[in-house]
């Protein structure tokens, strides 16, 4: 029997080596079951026979799971089914929408295209027929636009949902307030008008997305304002497209002309966004990877992390969507139910965020990261949404100092240029933020801001613009008194062979006996040349400065890393010859002297033995 070849199944793709799905099988099986009661039977007579067949209450999930695959897989058919799947709801359709929903997280990302088509025939039969919470289920189709995969499917799906939209306008318009679809369908249409707006073949699908957005900012602002500062940062992803200018005045100039009872951004800011809205920024598939992922993270190699970079975060919209996981994995609840330590949050919070290509990119993952410290109000609460970025600030002062250095300028940046207006607020809000990770024992901030690796530069700009005390200098302990005999004591000419042969004792020991003044030393080298590249840094150009943060943060054992990225670099240099001046060849070439400064004057011509050979 095991020689027989596998029965395919009509809903799933699935690869040689795949097992049959158990669901799948248990929809042909019901399906089967309503085909043998109504064979070619007249309307009426089919829908006398499956009534009697869901007279026994355990055979009604079977039929409806049943008549539920003719509608994906019979579109001739797909009618008849669905109107004795409304005859057998009788008005409940707890049962049909549960299993809906199963197909949409469970089998959706494997479906066939047909059956991916016919969701959509489901979708307009329930909306025509107006049945209860169908809004909800809606929901889980959307969120499968947030996969990373083919960009092409991505906006098949989005199409499909727009028109279903502008299509039944009227019951869109009729949802009750606070629905949670129009923040779900606002975050995943913004996010794909960002990728879209430069992309031709997808000018209809964006300008359509951008309408349906104005729409509901206008007219239903109070279901947009469910996620609260989320939607300030949604906006801002959007503020250059001339579509949404006048939002951002009303936002800012004239808040009643939104909503009568709202007072203006800092309302919004001070708000957080619930959780259940930003769990649909990402796909259930790639959820689940991520809960795998930070369960088993403290045992898990790179590999891991890899494999969610190749299969979500590296598509046309990663960009984006890797912004979008960050704010996911920030209100993820770390606990003993979701077995999910806050420690692998902030390590894979670091790598993702580090992991980031363009310039543009990583300053918006940056602004992801940190956004809940910039809008922080101890009056709202939500201490929680800080500890993540906290850890992973201390994380990336060990894996990747340069950019942990680069998180906390882009703090004293962003405290005065994302609007001068709210220049004081959002200063008091990191203010605030910091105060409440020591008062909530999150942590120390003085652990991050008077860690040996942020560059003094840095480190002060941070101390003066968030008004943070300067550390005051460690008192020695006083020490026991010193015997007078001793304390007398004082070396001889003739200690000094003894002194040298102390040190050639210790420089014999084991490096864990050996003192530790070589390392200091070396931390000490290493804090001056990150000091100085910081410096250097902030003269030299934007389009040039990713570049050398990532050579200077790659270990110095990894030469073939640092191969690479010296290649990037110069390959950058190259393409952008034009914004080369003698002082720019200046300072980069300063640069290069002080990443690749021990490789280049550790160097000896000669060995160690050479002179005493000759002699």
């Amino acid at each position: 029997s095991s020689n027989l070849p596998k029965k395919q199944g009509k809903i799933l793709n699935l690869g040689p080596h795949e097992q049959r799905d158990e669901m799948e099988e248990k929809l042909e099986n019901g399906f089967a079951l309503v085909v043998s009661r109504i064979g070619n039977l007249q309307e009426r007579e089919a829908h006398d026979q499956l009534l009697q067949v869901v007279a026994d209450q355990k055979m009604y999930d079977v039929v409806i799971g049943g008549l539920l695959y003719g509608v994906l897989l019979d579109p001739v058919n797909a009618s008849k089914y669905y109107k004795a799947m409304t005859l057998l709801s009788n008005g409940s359709w707890f049962c049909a929408l549960c299993t809906m929903n199963m197909v949409l997280i469970e089998m959706y990302p494997r479906m066939h295209a047909e059956p991916r088509d016919q969701i959509f025939f489901f979708f307009r039969e329930s909306i025509k027929v107006n049945v209860p919470k169908i809004d909800n289920v809606l929901i889980n189709l959307i969120r499968n636009a947030n996969d990373g995969g083919d960009l092409k499917e991505s906006c098949k799906l989005l199409t499909g949902v727009v028109s279903l939209m502008n299509e039944h306008h009227a019951w869109l318009s009729g949802l009750k307030p606070k629905a949670s679809l129009i923040p779900v369908a606002l975050l995943t249409f913004s996010r794909f008008i960002y990728e879209l707006t430069m992309a031709s073949q997808y000018e209809t699908l964006c300008s359509q997305m951008i309408n349906l957005c104005q729409w509901w900012l206008k007219e239903r602002f109070a279901d947009c304002a469910q996620l609260g500062r989320d939607l300030v940062l949604l906006l801002m992803h959007l503020s250059k497209l001339p579509q949404f200018t006048a939002i951002w005045r009303q936002l800012l100039y004239a808040p009643n002309k939104l909503s009568s009872d709202f007072n203006g951004i800092e309302e919004l800011m001070a708000r957080p966004c619930p959780y259940n809205l930003l769990t649909h920024h990402i796909s259930v598939t790639f959820m689940r990877k991520m809960e795998f992922i930070l369960k088993y993270l403290p045992t898990a190699q790179e590999k891991h992390i890899e494999w969610i970079r190749l299969k979500h975060l590296s598509g046309a919209d990663s960009g984006s969507l890797r912004a979008a996981w960050i704010r996911s994995a920030i209100y993820m609840p770390c606990n003993e139910t979701t077995q999910c330590s806050a420690e692998a949050r902030a390590i894979l919070l670091a790598t993702i965020t580090a992991q980031s290509t363009s310039g543009v990119e990583q300053q918006w993952c940056k602004l992801n990261l940190l956004w809940d410290w910039l809008c922080y109000d101890p009056s709202v609460g939500g201490h929680i949404w800080l500890e993540p970025g906290y850890n992973a600030l201390r994380h990336l002062l060990h894996m990747q100092p340069l950019l942990a250095n680069s998180l906390l300028d882009f703090l004293v940046r962003m405290s005065a240029e994302l609007h001068p207006p709210l220049r004081a607020r959002i200063t008091t809000s990191v203010a605030n933020a910091l105060k409440a990770i020591s008062d909530f024992n999150i942590g120390s901030p003085s652990t991050i801001i008077d860690h040996h690796m942020v560059q003094k530069s840095v480190r002060e700009a941070f101390r003066e613009t968030f008004k943070i005390p300067a550390r005051s200098a460690v008192v020695p302990s006083p020490t026991a008194p010193v015997p007078s005999g001793e304390n007398k004591q004082t070396p001889s000419a003739g200690d000094g062979p003894s002194q040298s042969g102390s040190g050639e004792s210790l420089s014999k020991l084991p490096k864990a006996l050996q003192p530790e003044t070589t390392s200091v030393e070396l931390s000490e080298e290493m804090d001056g040349s990150d000091e100085k590249i910081g410096a250097l840094l902030a003269a030299i150009k934007e389009e040039f400065r990713d570049g050398i943060e990532s050579l200077s943060a790659a270990s110095s054992a990894d030469n073939e890393a640092r191969c690479e990225l010296t290649n990037r670099l110069i390959s950058s240099l190259f393409d952008n010859y034009e914004l080369l001046d003698s002082e720019q060849v200046e300072l980069i070439a300063e640069c290069f002297l002080t990443i690749f400064r021990k490789q280049l004057f550790s160097r000896k011509p000669l060995p160690d033995d050479f002179i005493p050979s000759l002699e």
